[in-house]
């Protein structure tokens, strides 16, 4: 406490830039004394930067396409994301932002890389975790539906070009609830973890992805002005799903399941759950209305 009360402004900034991507020690240091305490209050740009080296942006939230996600702080979104750290049980969520992380050591915080044209990025792995199976194969009827609205992606600027295309369902799920006693086991909805949400869906991070199919045609735009997350990437994704029986049926199984262990009809799970939002409160769940009206 005497320390950090009479720490030199040239000692706080070396030890704060030495901690820049460390976001539960940034935590820790804004409980240890009450200057600490003004200045991390004060100054949102020292969370912003911290965020920004520890491989975290802040998703877009639905209603609001400027990237404010109604007045929350950076520092807000820090708290967030180191709660969820200790409580969750899935390591690539815990650990999200573990696989740049040297990278970010070296990269000067800018707030969001501007970047050439043809500048070399790479996609998060859990870009493919999350949109990619190796599990689901869908009947063969369905496959070329799955493989026309979904052609593999391209970026610009090019990342690793994805092995193979990515998997409708495998999307669907990461949108769809979980048993409660999964919350934090098992992704769905992928808005329900913070940290996998909230990291940047490339390396480096850019204000704007273009996905383009075989044909050069592009055919899926992604863009935040703080930097593209994997949030934002999964629900561009999502909107490409198509309402259709196949897809319907899957995730009309799911809720059935699910309302069935819960001893509730659809209609009473669907109001059950539309109070479970995610961390940002503006989860919507894919069909749900349209499979209860149509009952």
């Amino acid at each position: 406490m005497i320390l950090s009360a009479s720490i030199s402004d040239a000692l706080f900034i070396t030890l704060w830039d030495h901690v820049l991507g460390d976001l539960p020690t940034h935590v820790a240091l804004a409980q240890t004394s009450k200057r600490l305490r003004t200045v991390y209050t004060l100054d949102d740009e020292i969370w912003r930067a911290a965020c920004f080296v520890a491989g975290f942006g802040r998703p877009l939230h639905r209603s609001n396409g400027a990237g404010a996600v109604h007045g929350w702080s950076w520092r807000r979104l820090a708290h967030i994301l180191v709660r969820h750290s200790e409580k969750c049980e899935i390591g690539s969520c815990v650990k999200a932002n573990t696989c740049f992380a040297e990278r970010y050591e070296n990269l000067t915080y800018t707030r969001v890389r501007t970047l050439h044209p043809h500048h070399p990025v790479e996609f998060h792995p859990l870009y493919f975790y999350l949109h990619f199976s190796q599990n689901h194969q869908a009947p063969s009827h369905h496959r070329r539906t799955v493989s026309t609205y979904l052609p593999t992606p391209s970026p610009s600027p090019s990342p690793t070009p994805p092995a193979s295309i990515p998997d409708a369902v495998s999307i669907l799920l990461t949108h769809l609830p979980t048993f409660p006693e999964c919350r934090y086991a098992q992704y769905g909805p992928l808005c329900s973890h913070p940290n996998a949400s909230c990291v940047f869906a490339t390396f480096p991070p850019v204000p704007r992805l273009e996905f383009e199919n075989g044909d050069g045609e592009v055919f899926m735009v992604v863009e935040n002005p703080g930097g593209c997350t994997v949030l934002d990437v999964n629900r561009a994704l999502a909107q490409l799903i198509p309402l259709d029986q196949y897809h319907l049926e899957v995730a009309h199984s799911h809720y059935q399941d699910l309302a069935l262990a819960s001893g509730m009809s659809i209609s009473q799970y669907a109001n059950a759950i539309s109070r479970e939002r995610g961390f940002l409160g503006d989860h919507e769940y894919p069909f749900l209305q349209h499979i209860v009206a149509n009952m």
